[in-house]
């Protein structure tokens, strides 16, 4: 089956866009981007990216429902190249929530009149405010860096009116204390959402290689409590695993994913999920600049039909991991299941599982749990 087949744009569809370019690799990174890619490579693959959002719009008739340009670093793109991809995206209309990543010493004021017109959030990778942390990530801008970006977002959000998330990363075993990164980013800028993760040690990177061993699980619980206490004292409300937001500032794109809804992938390493006559479709893009810009439109895509088992156990292990839940109805509805008992950190509301934060501490586990007490009709 071919990639735009996947999908029934009938359907409320989402939109993500990877582009996979970095200035630097961090040291913790395993999304694909390539650092050092040309002037030219920028050009082609902006022509590239556009050319498929077209195809797509055209299959569709109504805006998408929510857009997501990510990366990399999409602002190593320049404004121009930035805004010809946002306005195809909005060639039917402005999507209700439109959000592009960026590292902080990447934002100007060139960038600025995009959120007036097109994009909606920025998402920042601050990710600490530490010199030694930031060093140890493998960041490749300085704090002095860092906080000048604050300050622009500052700016934008004052002339532009647009929604900020600010990312950081916890638990590093070299003894780092978030709480200040968060107290900081808090003081300066008071983002409308914060995504706190967990480091991890993913096979490939920097870190990877260099042998470093995560915090241990009971250790990091510890600190993601106590660092989960300080978001909720200033207001935060703990809406999924690793995000927070102010009251009405969820990431409506990331709960796309996190309900288990059609969304398309375009660029390299891009993943799509869609539905079509009743079946589940994953579509993913190969990691090759090279090979993708070369090919024609579409051609690099994969496609495969996921089994009503598989889209079960997707279900559930996202539907554990945010406060709305796992609907119990629909999890019925892919093929017939029930569940016998649910894992103690979870409550049953309104036909749905829903984890307390405890339950938040042990989603990923509680899956598997819940998993293995599915039976069928």
């Amino acid at each position: 089956m071919d990639f735009l087949s996947c999908f029934d744009f009938k359907k409320q569809t989402s939109l993500y866009i990877h582009i996979p370019f970095c200035f630097s690799k961090c040291s913790y990174c395993a999304f694909y981007s390539k650092a050092g890619c040309s002037e030219k490579d920028f050009a082609a693959y902006t022509d590239k990216i556009c050319s498929e959002i077209d195809a797509v719009v055209s299959k569709m008739d109504r805006p998408f429902y929510t857009a997501f340009i990510g990366g990399g670093n999409p602002f190593c793109l320049s404004a121009m190249q930035l805004e010809r991809i946002c306005k195809a995206v909005c060639k039917k209309g402005r999507p209700e929530e439109f959000t592009c990543e960026m590292n902080p010493e990447s934002l100007s004021k060139e960038y600025f009149p995009l959120f007036k017109k097109y994009l909606t959030r920025l998402s920042m990778g601050i990710q600490s405010l530490d010199e030694k942390a930031l060093s140890f990530l493998g960041r490749n801008c300085s704090l002095e860096q860092e906080i000048r970006g604050i300050e622009q977002v500052k700016k934008l959000r004052e002339e532009t009116g647009a929604s900020i998330n600010f990312d950081i990363i916890c638990c590093l075993p070299n003894g780092h204390d978030s709480s200040d990164d968060i107290r900081k980013v808090y003081e300066m800028a008071e983002p409308d959402h914060i995504s706190l993760y967990a480091l991890s040690i993913e096979e490939g990177t920097a870190l990877y290689k260099k042998g470093v061993t995560p915090m241990d699980n009971d250790t990091e619980s510890v600190e993601l409590k106590k660092l989960w206490k300080i978001l909720s004292d200033y207001g935060y409300s703990h809406y999924e695993v690793s995000n927070f937001a102010k009251p009405g500032k969820e990431s409506l794109h990331n709960t796309v994913y996190w309900d288990y809804e059609q969304y398309v992938g375009l660029g390299c390493a891009a993943a799509s999920t869609g539905f079509k006559d009743g079946k589940t479709y994953r579509c993913e893009n190969q990691k090759s600049i090279e090979n993708y810009l070369k090919s024609d439109s579409f051609a690099t895509y994969t496609v495969t039909e996921i089994s009503d088992e598989e889209a079960e156990e997707e279900l559930i292990m996202l539907g554990l991991r945010h406060k709305k839940g796992l609907s119990l109805e629909r999890l019925e509805k892919i093929r017939g299941s029930k569940i016998s008992t649910i894992p103690p950190e979870f409550k049953i509301i309104n036909n749905y599982i829903v984890p307390t934060e405890e339950g938040l501490l042990v989603a990923d586990a509680a899956a598997l749990s819940v998993d293995s007490t599915l039976h069928t009709l």
